[in-house]
């Protein structure tokens, strides 16, 4: 993802996405975030790419991933589309710009493999008459690497903290899923019943309102649809603090670390405590 953040808060980040590492290129204009099951080598930081060799401990295999922000010398960022339909408002598409585009892909042997989500990962910041999306992020792949991964998934994310719509990519069989947690006995019980409710299932159906919001907005970008999208993240943002204060309960633990989320993390301990209390 391209952030609009500082890096020295780019580990507030990972704790609360719950990755294991995390890494920013030299100049801070890509943040990559990894989980548990690769292991990661820098080849390559430089302002315009970064480039890691990745290690995928369950398959036990190799592969190299390059990320690029490609910021020209002259004339600004390099944003060109594919295609006419990657890019609504705004000038008209160069297509002399696109065939090139096309061509350096091909002649690489990459390839795109689409994406979930909304068709556009940018957008201008402005409603209205003057409003311009593009989809100026994208993931490409050989066909080794399809092969090795052919259940791969590209998602574009909601917008939040960046004009650019950060990608999530996921390989193999691995699935998010919204659980409810082990039960505890009389009042405790009730009493996170009354004060969270079922916090999981808010938070994800407040994702799926963003998701809506954003996409109603982009084939419409007035200012009422900007202020719905906007009320609905603001939403969001609520029951993540409630998402946070409910682990905070269920731990025991202080947290001192600048009021971060790191949902992750409390329901490690979660299970660390059951495990323990088990009698065997």
């Amino acid at each position: 993802m391209e952030p609009f953040q500082n890096c020295r808060h780019i580990q507030k980040y990972k704790r609360r996405l719950g990755m294991e590492e995390v890494i920013a290129n030299s100049n801070g204009k890509i943040w990559v975030f990894i989980d548990v099951a690769v292991q990661m080598e820098i080849l390559m930081n430089t302002d315009q790419q970064l480039s890691l060799k990745l290690h995928h401990q369950d398959l036990g295999t190799d592969f190299i991933a390059t990320f690029v922000y490609a910021k020209c010398d002259a004339g600004g960022d390099f944003n060109v589309t594919l295609s006419e339909e990657e890019n609504l408002g705004g000038l008209s598409v160069s297509l002399n710009e696109c065939e090139d585009f096309a061509f350096c892909i091909n002649s690489s042997e990459l390839f795109d493999i689409g994406f979930k989500g909304s068709p556009f990962t940018w957008w201008n910041g402005i409603s209205a008459g003057d409003c311009i999306f593009k989809r100026l992020d994208r993931a490409v792949v050989n066909q080794q690497f399809q092969n090795l991964f052919s259940n791969i998934e590209v998602e574009h994310l909601s917008r939040t903290g960046s004009d650019h719509t950060p990608l999530l990519l996921t390989c193999g069989d691995g699935n998010v899923t919204f659980s409810r947690p082990f039960s505890v006995g009389g009042v405790l019980s009730q009493w996170i019943r009354d004060t969270f409710g079922d916090t999981f299932q808010q938070l994800a159906i407040r994702e799926e309102v963003v998701k809506i919001k954003e996409a109603l907005f982009e084939e419409e970008p007035s200012d009422v649809n900007r202020i719905v999208l906007q009320k609905a993240q603001a939403e969001i943002k609520q029951y993540l603090h409630i998402e946070e204060q409910y682990w905070k309960q269920r731990t025991g633990f202080s947290w001192y670390t600048e009021g971060d989320r790191n949902t992750a993390f409390f329901h490690n301990c979660v299970n660390g405590k059951k495990r323990n209390l088990m009698i065997k």
